[in-house]
């Protein structure tokens, strides 16, 4: 049974489709209302100021409803709006979550969330660099890039084959190619003692409109409880959580918080 709020926001959305205006029919018919309810909603919601009715008889919206959005967004930044989907994740996976913002050519951990008790787990560190070749954050970047333009960055970043990295890092640009080539066709990737020992993760690429990578999300934790098959079956989650994420970014350009803004945190 829909209440009365459900009834407003069907009135709402419906005029939302409409920017030109709707008659009473046409609201009714798109809200699923008899006219007499309809035309009572929409006198309550004009005297709030939410709505006005041109001389035509048409209704519209006012520009009341994004105001309020408006406000909502200058004071909250889109860390804020994603952290529930991290926290969401965590929860499920018990693991540490980790979202990653492109940064120019840079991969950023700018946000987190700890799904692990206390033990034996894998802390996070907010505001480093991704080593691309090593992360499973950093290869879903990669396999989204032309093979040459992949080993360039490698290779800018000066640690394929470094001896502080993890036993099991990527040594040659042939094995980095079979990996990228691998992560394409997956869909997701795989870090297992890379970056550093001890440290597995999986990652899916978050990408928002027309293609557009924006970041990488990962479940990170350590190598001695994680094995493969088990990351391999938090990619549904994570690839789920990722779209949510890319729904919110084009918020990114409205939420003014300096301390909450995505790029303040990247210190750009």
């Amino acid at each position: 049974m829909r209440t009365a709020v459900d009834r407003i926001f069907d009135v709402l959305q419906a005029l939302t489709a409409a920017p030109a205006g709707m008659t009473l029919a046409d609201i009714a018919r798109e809200a699923h209302l008899a006219r007499p309810t309809a035309h009572r909603l929409l006198a309550d919601l004009i005297q709030r100021r939410l709505v006005r009715q041109l001389s035509s008889g048409m209704y519209v919206l006012t520009l009341d409803l994004a105001m309020l959005g408006f406000a909502q967004l200058a004071r909250t930044g889109l860390l804020d709006f994603g952290q529930p989907i991290l926290d969401a994740l965590a929860t499920h996976c018990g693991e540490l979550v980790r979202f990653s913002w492109l940064d120019g050519e840079r991969l950023v951990f700018v946000a987190e969330a700890q799904g692990a008790g206390p033990g034996l787990r894998y802390d996070g560190n907010l505001g480093r660099s991704a080593v691309l070749h090593a992360t499973a954050t950093g290869k879903c970047l990669l396999a989204r890039v032309p093979p040459a333009e992949a080993i360039r960055r490698v290779e800018q970043q000066g640690l394929l084959g470094d001896s502080s990295l993890g036993p099991r890092s990527l040594k040659t640009t042939a094995a980095l190619r079979l990996e990228l080539t691998r992560v394409r066709r997956q869909g997701y990737a795989i870090a297992m003692d890379e970056a550093e020992a001890g440290a597995a993760a999986v990652a899916v690429p978050v990408v928002a409109d027309a293609d557009h990578y924006v970041g990488s999300l990962a479940i990170i934790g350590p190598s001695a409880r994680l094995n493969r098959s088990t990351l391999v079956s938090w990619v549904p989650a994570l690839q789920t959580s990722a779209a949510q994420i890319a729904r919110i970014t084009p918020l990114e350009r409205y939420c003014l918080k300096p301390e909450t803004s995505m790029r303040r945190r990247l210190g750009s």
